[in-house]
């Protein structure tokens, strides 16, 4: 099965990480009911203060489709004060029978 990872890093302002957090919490809620998302997860860093999402699409379609949803819109919006800088990696992948 073919499907895309996404890797979001975030770094957000001094002392802006639980905002960051906290105002994921209805974006992460909403993309998971997206049909075409496989997984969707926020993780915090133990050595600094970035934050990464760790998404799985089974397709570059179902991805823009997020991308163009309200939702993901609307936390773009919300947290714009709040992010110093992004790193994104969209990787096309396939699964592996081992």
């Amino acid at each position: 099965m073919d499907f895309i990872i996404v890797l979001a890093k975030i770094y957000p302002k001094e002392g802006c990480r639980d905002t960051v957090t906290e105002l994921s919490d209805d974006l992460i809620e909403n993309t998971l009911a997206e049909e075409g998302n496989i997984d969707y997860q926020l993780l915090k860093s133990l050595n600094d203060n970035t934050l990464t999402f760790i998404e799985k699409w089974q397709s570059l379609d179902a991805l823009k489709e997020h991308m163009a949803s309200e939702h993901f819109q609307l936390f773009g919006s919300e947290t714009k004060d709040f992010i110093e800088n992004m790193d994104i990696q969209v990787i096309g992948a396939n699964e592996l029978d081992i």
